[in-house]
């Protein structure tokens, strides 16, 4: 049983780590910073009312000392009246006892010093938390001698008096850490996309050039530690150019010394085809040229299907072509051929110019011209076409012959690929050159039938057209 294939993973992107390892350690630190400034907010503004609090038992406390018991029931002088007012019309209330505990003025409901509190031992303020009929409240006890006897004040504040400036506070800090949340986490991201900015645009020319765009990238528009990349990139685009042009001239080369001799051999069979005194041979010497100019047509199809790979095609060989010309120039070279099957040979080629290699062009429409006349019978037509078609070009072969079977359609582009009905001595490369050249212009190939379902159209579709005045 074969085991079900491994799901690919998608590769990670330099800005998302670069996130995820900047974000990550900015989010903990930004939390641990709230929660730091909560707590740090919550303890001054508790020790300011601690304080607040001590005052006002300190004021309770002056002015019950200088007299007597009695004094301290007597009237409350309006100083100590304010002092216990407190915040918001919420009362503070007091409490003065002996150090038994027993109450001597004030409010019994005050809570009494804590176990083990004793004015005698404790002279400074005790502050603590405890519940006043029902309520939770902050006091204060403070111990002061009064008629030579040890006796203590509290104080108690209800602790709602703290809630409307701690929540202010509260408020107010946590407002500035969520901002601080929001804002340092787009500031990081704003600040990863803009420093990947020369990356994400060195990406997108690559992802724009084709594959004969062989020029070396200019490396001072790049972070200098993508230069080694960029230097790199530059090395294999010399050493690919380098390749295509000396794939060029080999395939240059070889054509030019395999068709000189053939050349020379098909002349000398075709003068000793003629030859009075080769009478008895001249079946096998037109036999013998015949095959000649198949294996020298065969030899010119391979070098024409060589040389249209898209990697021996440089940009820089792409020029401004001329359609109707190519057109004008391959109907006067199939002219007499058409003439001789009896072929209605046309063109109807509107003005149109395109970017591409002139000569594989000529090749492409010479292949698609060579099909047509090879298969067109006696009486048929055959015509080429040219012009636009929105914002591209089309150029179309189009003849009345027997035409592609359906299932045959998928396979005619397929090299040395020969429909089992077909008749002659084809190589079946023709339209794998068209193919193949249609590749390297960006163009589209369509093999339909041609009008009224007769025949064959062969349609090559550019993506652009130029201006023909251009």
């Amino acid at each position: 049983m074969t085991p079900p294939p491994e799901p690919t993973r998608r590769p990670a992107s330099v800005g998302g780590r670069l996130l995820a390892l900047l974000l990550a350690p900015i989010g903990a630190l930004l939390l641990a910073g709230v929660l730091i400034d909560y707590y740090s907010s919550v303890g001054p503004v508790g020790g300011a009312f601690d304080r607040s609090l001590g005052d006002v038992a300190l004021v309770v406390a002056a002015y019950v000392r200088p007299g007597s018991v009695e004094r301290g029931r007597s009237e409350r002088p309006p100083e100590m009246v304010e002092a216990l007012s407190g915040l918001d019309g919420i009362a503070r209330r007091f409490a003065l006892r002996d150090a038994s505990g027993a109450l001597i003025a004030g409010d019994a409901a005050v809570p009494p010093p804590p176990k083990g509190w004793t004015p005698a031992a404790n002279r400074g303020l005790e502050f603590g938390d405890a519940l006043l009929g029902g309520e939770p409240v902050r006091v204060v006890w403070y111990a002061l001698d009064l008629d030579g006897r040890a006796t203590s004040v509290a104080v108690a504040e209800p602790t709602r008096v703290r809630d409307r400036p701690t929540r202010a506070l509260l408020t107010a800090t946590l407002i500035v850490d969520i901002l601080q949340l929001i804002a340092i986490p787009l500031l990081v991201v704003v600040g990863v996309r803009l420093g990947l900015k020369p990356l994400l645009a060195l990406r997108d020319h690559m992802a724009a050039r084709s594959a004969r765009e062989l020029e070396p990238l200019d490396s001072r528009s790049v972070p200098v530690e993508a230069h080694t990349l960029v230097d790199s990139l530059n090395a294999l685009f010399g050493r690919v150019r380098a390749a295509a042009e000396s794939q060029q001239k080999f395939v240059a080369d070889a054509a030019h010394q395999m068709r000189t001799p053939l050349a020379g051999i098909q002349a000398q069979l075709e003068l000793l085809e003629h030859d009075p005194q080769a009478t008895a041979l001249r079946e096998r010497i037109h036999l013998v040229g015949e095959g000649i100019r198949r294996l020298g047509h065969t030899a010119h199809q391979l070098l024409t299907l060589a040389r249209a790979e898209s990697s021996a095609t440089l940009a820089r060989d792409f020029r401004r072509v001329d359609l109707p010309e190519l057109i004008a120039e391959a109907v006067t070279m199939q002219l007499d051929r058409a003439l001789a099957k009896g072929i209605d040979l046309g063109a109807e080629a509107a003005p149109v110019r395109v970017t591409g290699v002139g000569w594989l062009l000529r090749e492409l429409i010479n292949n698609l011209l060579d099909n047509a006349l090879n298969y067109t019978p006696r009486g048929g037509f055959v015509t080429l076409r040219c012009g636009t078609r929105g914002p591209g070009a089309f150029l179309e072969v189009e003849d009345d012959g027997p035409g592609i079977a359906a299932m045959e359609l998928p396979l005619v582009t397929a090299r040395f690929h020969r429909s089992p009905a077909s008749e002659g001595t084809g190589t079946g490369l023709g339209l794998a050159i068209v193919s193949d050249v249609a590749d390297v212009h960006g163009a589209k190939l369509i093999i339909e039938a041609g009008a009224g379902g007769r025949g064959t159209r062969v349609r090559i579709e550019f993506l652009a057209a130029l201006d023909p005045a251009a």
